[in-house]
C-alpha cells in the first residue's frame, strides 16, 4: 500500500509539474496558452485533492496559529523584497519599467490570483506530495524549488533570472514547510512578483 502511494505520488508530480511545462517549453502547447496550462494543472490538482479527500488545512488554509505566522512572513517578505531591489539595481543593472503598470493594468489584477494558484499548486499541493517519497525537508524544498524554476522556463528569462527564481522558490518552500499558511505565502509571493515585474522580469514573450 505504501509503495503504491509513493508510485502514485511520483506519477502525479511528473504529470502535473513536469509534462505540461515541457510541452509549453517545446511549443507543442502554444506559448500564448501558458496561463491556461497553469490553470488546467490547478483543475487537475483540485480533482486529485477531492478524490483523495484532502481537508482545507492539508492545503494550507490554516487559521490556528495565524498570528504567530505573521511576523516570520512579514520579515521574509521585506528581506526578499530588499534583496530583489538590490540585485536588480546594483548587480543586474536593470531599468525600471514603471510604464508597465499604466499600459497593462490587467496584468496588475492578475498577479495576486496567479500567485495564489502557484502557491496552491507548488506549496499547498506539491510539498505534501513530495513528502510522501522524500523524507528530508531540505530535499523537499530543493525539489520544490527546481520544479518551480522549471515552470518559469515557459517565460523569456535568462539563466541568471532562473537562478534567482530557484532561490525564491527554495525560500518560499522552506518558510511554508515551517509556517504552512497559504494566504500569507500568497501575499509574500505577490509582493515579490510586483517588484520583479517593475524590474522587467517575466514581461517579454518568446
Amino acid at each position: 500500500m505504501i509503495k503504491t502511494t509513493i508510485i502514485l505520488s511520483i506519477l502525479q508530480v511528473i504529470i502535473l509539474f513536469i509534462l505540461p511545462i515541457y510541452l509549453v517549453y517545446k511549443k507543442i502547447i502554444p506559448f500564448k496558452y501558458r496561463l491556461h496550462t497553469i490553470f488546467g494543472i490547478a483543475i487537475l490538482a483540485t480533482v486529485i485533492v477531492l478524490l483523495e479527500g484532502w481537508s482545507l488545512a492539508d492545503l494550507g488554509f490554516i487559521l490556528e496559529g495565524f498570528g504567530s505566522h505573521v511576523i516570520p512572513y512579514l520579515a521574509f517578505t521585506v528581506l526578499v523584497s530588499l534583496a530583489i531591489v538590490y540585485l536588480s539595481e546594483d548587480v543586474l543593472k536593470r531599468n525600471h519599467y514603471i510604464n508597465y503598470w499604466s499600459t497593462r493594468k490587467m496584468h496588475i489584477l492578475i498577479i495576486i490570483p496567479l500567485c495564489f494558484v502557484q502557491e496552491l499548486l507548488f506549496r499547498g499541493f506539491l510539498i505534501p506530495k513530495l513528502e510522501v517519497f522524500i523524507s528530508s525537508f531540505f530535499f523537499v524544498a530543493l525539489a520544490n524549488a527546481i520544479l518551480f524554476m522549471l515552470m518559469h522556463t515557459i517565460y523569456s528569462v535568462k539563466f541568471i533570472d532562473l537562478l534567482f527564481i530557484f532561490i525564491e522558490g527554495f525560500l518560499l518552500a522552506m518558510i511554508y514547510i515551517f509556517y504552512p499558511n497559504l494566504l500569507l505565502i500568497t501575499l509574500a509571493h505577490s509582493v515579490h512578483n510586483y517588484i520583479a515585474v517593475f524590474y522587467k522580469y517575466f514581461v517579454a514573450e518568446k
